[in-house]
């Protein structure tokens, strides 16, 4: 599988955040192979776990756990490149996020990106969806912070929010994410959500003008047009990425997505060495894993969490797929 990518841009606003500390990004940089002129080209990417990992280290250079939080709060119209063009210049706030969510995964792969309204509430998901990414948390808190920001600049701070969840463990004092969100935070959840009164999504921005919005769009889509395709099993994999991880995507609507038969697309899996159900319970596997390595929820909640209605059916799958038992991720 193609080793997923991000914009440049993203590291260089994190970079910047971090010599706004007073320490110097250059020698992170150097460390993973990277140089200010790496990130500094507008069509520069790099590798997404570079800059998960990069994060982390500069989290722990500032000796700052809420380094990814208050780098979100710096986010401005220049600071994520075309996205943030793209949500300060919408007609409204619903168009805002509509079209954010569509366009993210342009300028970032390997992550799931939704917008949606119910029962008078408006939610905004984010969540790298490649569950081999090690160090998330930083990445997590910065983005929904990110989209605080933004929705906040766009309102001129009316914007309140409901609730927030994040899917890692709370690092640090709650009081920290009460008083950043000003709303309840709630964590190990199977996502991390952004949740505020759909009221808000009629507002009207004054940050940027609505005239700059298509073109901001035409320039992101014809982006997407260029990045290439991937091979069918990268496609594969994403497809079954942006499904929830209890309720996977049926073979027949990923086939005809990918404009195939399903007996098609078990043919052509077969002849790359591997199989539907494979993929499936690779991505359910691994996604277990890091849960288990990185939260203190419980196996029968992440057996859950991964489809499993049986505590013993996902052990016995987990231990098939790995050689060892899940409890053993904890020894």
């Amino acid at each position: 599988m193609a080793e997923p990518v991000i914009a440049a841009q993203f590291l260089r606003h994190v970079a910047n955040c971090l010599e706004l500390t007073g320490r110097s990004a250059a020698g992170l940089l150097a460390d993973l192979g990277l140089d200010r002129d790496a990130i500094e080209g507008a069509d520069t990417e790099i590798p997404l776990k570079l800059f998960l990992v990069f994060f982390e280290r500069a989290a722990a250079l500032s000796r700052n756990p809420s380094f990814g939080l208050h780098a979100g709060r710096l986010v401005g119209s220049d600071s994520i490149g075309p996205l943030s063009f793209l949500f300060l210049s919408a007609p409204d706030l619903g168009t805002a996020f509509a079209s954010f969510t569509r366009y993210l995964d342009t300028m970032q792969q390997a992550s799931r990106n939704r917008f949606d309204v119910a029962h008078n509430l408006a939610t905004f998901e984010y969540q790298v969806v490649d569950p081999a990414l090690p160090f998330r948390r930083q990445d997590a808190e910065y983005s929904i912070s990110a989209m605080f920001s933004l929705a906040r600049q766009y309102t001129g701070g009316t914007i309140e929010l409901a609730e927030v969840r994040f899917e890692h463990q709370r690092a640090g004092p709650y009081a920290v994410y009460r008083d950043h969100f000003g709303c309840d935070v709630f964590f190990e959840q199977d996502t991390n959500l952004l949740v505020f009164p759909a009221g808000h999504l009629a507002h009207r921005g004054r940050v940027l003008s609505p005239v700059l919005h298509p073109i901001m769009e035409d320039h992101l889509r014809r982006r997407a047009g260029t990045a290439g395709g991937a091979g069918l099993i990268d496609r594969v994999r994403a497809a079954i990425a942006q499904a929830p991880l209890d309720r996977p995507p049926q073979v027949a609507a990923v086939a005809r997505a990918l404009g195939l038969s399903a007996p098609t697309l078990h043919r052509r899996l077969r002849a790359a060495g591997t199989g539907w159900r494979a993929l499936l319970d690779d991505h359910r596997m691994v996604a277990a894993e890091r849960m288990l390595r990185e939260t203190s929820r419980s196996v029968a909640d992440i057996a859950l969490a991964v489809g499993y209605a049986e505590n013993a059916s996902f052990a016995r799958a987990f231990s098939r797929h790995f050689g060892y038992s899940p409890r053993a991720c904890r020894v």
